[in-house]
Formats: C-alpha cells, structure tokens, sequence
C-alpha cells in the first residue's frame, strides 16, 4: 500500500503503521489488533486520538484506515468463525468417542459376565452329568 503522493513525512508513518496492521505485522501493538484509528497512531508511535477527524490533513487517512478496516476485520473475524466452528467440531467428535469408549466398555463387561456364567453353567453341568468319557484302548 502506498501513502498518496501529497503526504507529508508525518503521514508516512500513519501509511507505514496501516500497511504493518493490515499485513498483520506490527511492531509496537499485537497481532490481530483491530484497525481502527487509535491502533494505527500507537502502531505508528504517536498517541491516541492524534489522527482527529477535525484536520483535512487526515481526511484521506482516515478514508484509508476505514476502508483497510472493514476488509481487514472482515478476513479476521470469518477466519475467527471458523476456528470457532472447527473447535466446537473437535468437541463434538471428543464427546462421540468419549461414548463410544463408554459403549465398547459395556460391551466388553457383558461379554465377561456372560462368559462367567457360561463357565457356571458348564461346570454344573460336568457335576450333574452321567455321561461318563471313557477312552478306547489303542494297540500299540
């Protein structure tokens, strides 16, 4: 981004701060800072509120800032929805394998109780059984 042709050096800065904001690479305020006209004066080291609506000098500026501003924060808070969308995903698929881990348990203690009782049942079966195995002479 360039500064218009007819800005002063003190414009500059404001320009450079805006290009460094929009760029999401600033160096005096954080990352993802909203553009605004405040975060572009500390970006470019001077104080809040020094760009005043009231001064022509700044009226492109400010045409400027409020432009790059609505762009900007557009692309930040869409990428913010869907690092908030895939978040709740993660969330959802957490809970789904939480319950099938709770799922797989109860299956495998029914499957443990059942193989008990089949166990049960098969020895009272050998206790009550006349059936008596007998093994058949082999000639050897």
């Amino acid at each position: 981004m360039q500064s218009p042709s007819n800005a002063g050096d003190g414009l500059q800065e404001y320009y450079e701060a805006l290009d460094r904001l929009v760029n999401n690479t600033p160096s005096r305020v954080q990352k993802n800072e909203k553009i605004t006209l405040n975060s572009v004066a500390l970006e470019a080291g001077k104080s809040l509120g020094s760009i005043k609506k009231s001064r022509p000098i700044y009226t492109k500026l400010i045409e400027d800032v409020q432009k790059f501003a609505i762009e900007t924060n557009r692309k930040r808070s869409s990428s913010g929805q869907r690092i908030k969308e895939a978040k709740n995903r993660a969330s959802h698929y957490r809970l789904e394998a939480q319950r099938f881990e709770l799922l797989w348990k109860e299956a495998l203690g029914r499957e443990l109780m059942l193989l008990t009782q089949l166990d049960k049942a098969q020895q009272q079966l050998n206790k009550i059984s006349n059936v008596v195995d007998f093994q058949i002479p082999t000639s050897d």
